[in-house]
């Protein structure tokens, strides 16, 4: 470029930087000649000035994040000196990424709460797949205390706990099924998720309403200075990802989407029932990031999912969730900030039967309503104060059965609506008491408060009708007047002792309550089991937990180790009578019990975090048993009063995770999973009486157990060859899901004649390829 002026003869070099991809001036960029060792900074409106003599040249325009600009300038010495233009443009360079946080890589050891598990997207990412598709809740299952019961799972267990004791939170909103496909894939979108922590216990005091855990799943704001694309393409399923700027610098979006095409899964399975399947689902995530000013900041976000399963016969199962949540962010100063959250949770399940004489359609629901505040204030780094409110409004409709046409052979049935209020207030401080010891005390009090309007039926419990007792009467209550009220105090006390600077001793202590109870008759939770509301017979569950473990670092942090032992037990657990109807059943409560669940157990982990070779070895032994001796003597009871071990009981837990980076592009990853078979009720023998043949008699509850489970997975993932510079990074996933084919036991039923058959779900070796994008 030329520009004229009078040679030897000094002359002012003016002009703007631009930012060539939003056309706005770029402030601060460094306008630099190097041959004169002179330049100047560019102000508010992207302009600048360099008084210089008139000669030949060479001129560089810098800023962070841009790419670096240089030309050549001429001065004529026919005409003076003119001004000049720069546009540069973003730079983009695929970078490591970079993590920053609060504590060291010794936080395992050196935090004051026990039993907490967290996992990074990159971790969860480096671990086989099954069909390419990332899962962070089977990620989890690796850890210790963590477990599934099968394939066609849509929960997990958490140290002998219930699926439905399990808090699932993503931005604030209750999941209450986090899978798709009846659990062969995560309900949770891995391109937007940042964070994954699993509390074990009950958490910190802001946590509530759950007796077992506490998922919190944390979606990640969208890149507020650059366009980005990112997704993947699998053999059962796509997704895809944008986010950008909305106000480069200020505001921002992210919106990512899923979509399956997995018929063909179905038809390689080893059911029969499902060859002759079909099966789809789709959810969309969605979040907006916008800076008020310094000190506010404003994040919304969106999740809806959809999954319909066509059974071989003419049966549709359909579930969805819309959530939705809302926060605000407001610091006052160094030492005090706040949150404000409000959170709309909704989940609906759906049976069709598309029979023309026997059509029906079967739904169930749960909506609620959050609303949490949160203050903290952090006066030292040896003090945190954390106190605050809760309040949750939860509407349910437990079942409803209506007819296709109006004039089948199919009755309409409608249990009634629930409709509840859970409001707590609660307190936290974690404090340094000397540079050995550390404590994390809370409290938490929890009010339920039970609404009409409602149908209650009165039980007589001294007249039954068979294993039923009598109704005696029925209570109508109102729009919104009180039908029960609960309370309770939730303390949580945890110590940690450092006994030297790379071994700690933790000890906790948890009281929870829980108010909701999820209704099954399925060893695994499936997602057509809904929930009830605490009442005037349904009390709400009480957990109390203690734990105990050593923590111990190697080699600089590289090395990870822990062992843990805890004990459980739940005060007014949930299980039902033999032979009871609990599918829309007004009388719901007639065939349930409560009583008393135990469960203990020791938690070991080996880790290494680092190297060549990472990946981490887990083992649990636990048990989970349960009593319920309401009526001794009497039909109201189970198992003879005695104890039984939960369906969900697996005694012994192995995981093996290993990562060998092979080098900068690729990475082999292994995962072995080994577990106890879960119980099971069997005949034990059968005899013959007048017209019947074959009348069989059953074992005590839960008194055997099906096979044990075991299975192996690899996957070798290959990055696209590493460019400077590069707007596009690609990467191919190869993994083999149940290496040796493994014919799991899902189930184990019996025929009338007490004949058993066995159904594995996966049977067979599952290979995939996957790829991935980003640019």
């Amino acid at each position: 470029m030329i520009l004229k002026g009078e040679l030897g003869v000094n002359s002012a070099l003016i002009g703007k930087v631009v930012d060539g991809s939003i056309n706005e001036p770029v402030i601060g960029a460094q306008v630099i000649i190097p041959s004169k060792n002179i330049g100047a900074v560019t102000d508010i409106n992207g302009r600048f000035s360099i008084e210089t003599q008139a000669d030949l040249l060479e001129i560089n325009v810098s800023f962070i994040g841009f790419e670096k600009k240089s030309l050549i300038v001429g001065f004529h010495p026919d005409v003076g000196a003119k001004e000049i233009n720069f546009v540069i443009h973003p730079e983009y360079q695929e970078l490591k990424s970079v993590v920053v946080t609060a504590e060291g890589p010794d936080k395992n050891v050196k935090a004051t709460l026990p039993g907490v598990e967290r996992m990074g997207i990159e971790s969860i990412k480096n671990l086989p797949t099954f069909m390419g598709e990332v899962d962070p809740i089977k990620s989890l299952t690796t850890l210790p205390g963590v477990s599934m019961v099968g394939e066609l799972s849509t929960g997990f267990n958490v140290r002998g706990g219930e699926t439905g004791q399990n808090l699932i939170l993503q931005d604030n909103a209750t999941i209450y099924n986090p899978s798709h496909l009846f659990g062969f894939f995560s309900a949770f979108n891995p391109d937007l998720v940042s964070d994954v922590v699993l509390y074990k216990g009950g958490g910190p005091a802001n946590y509530g309403s759950r007796v077992a855990s506490v998922l919190d799943v944390s979606l990640r704001n969208g890149d507020a200075g650059h366009f980005k694309v990112s997704g993947g393409v699998g053999l059962v399923s796509s997704r895809l990802t944008l986010e950008g700027p909305i106000v480069k610098g200020k505001s921002s979006y992210i919106v990512g989407g899923r979509v399956s095409y997995s018929d063909w899964l179905l038809k390689a399975t080893d059911n029969l029932v499902l060859n002759q399947s079909s099966a789809q689902f789709y959810d969309v995530t969605a979040k907006l990031f916008q800076t008020i000013n310094e000190k506010n900041f404003l994040t919304f976000s969106l999740y809806n999912s959809y999954d319909d399963f066509n059974l071989a016969s003419d049966s549709v199962f359909s579930w969805q969730t819309i959530n939705a949540s809302l926060l605000w962010d407001h610091t006052f100063n160094d030492q005090v900030n706040s949150s404000l959250s409000l959170a709309s949770s909704n989940y609906m399940s759906q049976i069709q039967n598309l029979d023309e004489i026997e059509g029906f359609a079967y739904v169930n629901e749960i909506n609620n309503l959050n609303i949490k505040y949160v203050l903290n204030y952090e006066p030292t780094d040896k003090l945190k104060i954390t106190g605050g409110m809760e309040a949750v409004g939860i509407l349910l409709e437990p079942g409803e059965l209506n007819p296709l046409e109006p004039d089948n052979n199919v009755l309409a049935s409608d249990m009634q609506d629930q409709k509840s209020l859970e409001a707590a207030v609660f307190a936290q401080a974690d404090f340094k008491i000397s540079s050995k010891l550390s404590m994390a005390t809370g409290l938490r009090f929890s009010n339920f408060f039970r609404l009409g309007s409602d149908k209650i039926y009165q039980f007589d419990f001294e007249q039954t009708n068979g294993r039923y007792p009598a109704i005696s009467d029925t209570l109508h209550y109102s729009e919104n007047e009180l039908i029960k009220y609960y309370n309770g105090l939730e303390p949580r006390l945890s110590l940690r002792y450092m006994v030297s600077a790379d071994l700690s001793l933790k000890i906790s202590y948890f009281r929870t309550f829980q108010y909701l109870h999820l209704i099954s008759n399925t060893a695994a939770a499936t997602p057509q089991d809904y929930w009830v509301t605490s009442g005037p017979y349904l009390k709400p569950a009480i957990g109390n937990q203690f734990s105990i473990g050593l923590f111990r670092n190697f080699g600089d942090n590289a090395y990870e180790t822990s062992i843990e032992t805890f004990y459980k037990t739940t005060k007014h657990a949930v299980d039902y009578i033999e032979g009871a109807d609990i599918t829309l059943n007004p009388a719901l409560e007639a065939g349930l019990l409560q009583g008393k669940a135990f469960a203990y157990g020791v938690e070991a982990l080996f880790k290494k975090t680092s190297g060549i070779f990472n990946g981490w070895i887990s083992y649990t032994y636990s048990r989970s048993l349960r009593q319920f001796n309401v009526n001794a003597g009497s039909r109201r009871e189970i198992n003879k009063g005695e104890l039984y071990p939960a369906t969900y009981d697996q005694p012994h837990n192995l995981s093996l995770v290993t990562n060998h980076n092979i080098n900068q592009r690729a990475t082999f990853s292994l995962n072995f999973s080994y577990s106890s078979g879960r119980p099971i009720t069997i005949p034990v023998s059968k005899y013959s009486y007048g017209p019947y043949l074959s009348v069989l008699n059953y074992s005590e509850r839960n008194e055997y157990r099906i096979p044990d489970y075991h299975r192996l997975d690899l996957s070798l993932t290959v990055s696209d060859d590493p460019v400077k510079n590069s707007k596009y990074n690609g990467e191919w996933v190869f993994s083999i899901y149940n290496v040796y084919a493994r014919k799991n036991a899902y189930s184990i039923t019996f025929n009338k004649y007490g004949k058993a058959k066995k159904l594995s779900i996966l049977g067979n070796i599952f290979p995939s390829i996957a790829y991935n994008f980003k640019f």
